[in-house]
């Protein structure tokens, strides 16, 4: 979601969407391009982290990815209008506090050399 969402934003800038959940609200203190590129950038260390099977790389990479999903799904709901993006954007949001609650509590707790 990630990746799609900051490659959308790239690609279609004017998108009511985008103007929504970036522009608008209390997300203005970086340009457009930085949190499209936050976006890619995270996704992309998320798919790597996910890949390698490492758990210090899965709950940095869930850490950033909840903070940027919850950041976009407060200014969402604050300051734009509802749409399916707000949706979307918090069951992933949930998803990845899920996978950094497993991670912190031992749950997927695996032998890794580090």
């Amino acid at each position: 979601l990630l990746m799609v969402v900051g490659i959308y934003g790239l690609c279609v800038p004017n998108s009511f969407i985008i103007q929504q959940s970036f522009i608008d609200g209390f997300l203005k203190f970086f340009s457009f391009d930085v949190w499209q590129w936050l976006f890619i950038v995270f996704g992309l260390f998320q798919f790597t982290a996910l890949r390698c099977e490492s758990i210090i790389g899965r709950g940095v990479a869930a850490f950033f990815a909840s903070s940027l999903l919850i950041w976009g799904t407060l200014n969402i709901l604050v300051y734009g209008q509802w749409h399916f993006s707000l949706v979307a954007w918090g069951i992933f949001a949930v998803i990845n506090l899920y996978a950094l609650y497993r991670i912190a509590r031992g749950i997927e707790k695996r032998y890794e050399l580090l």
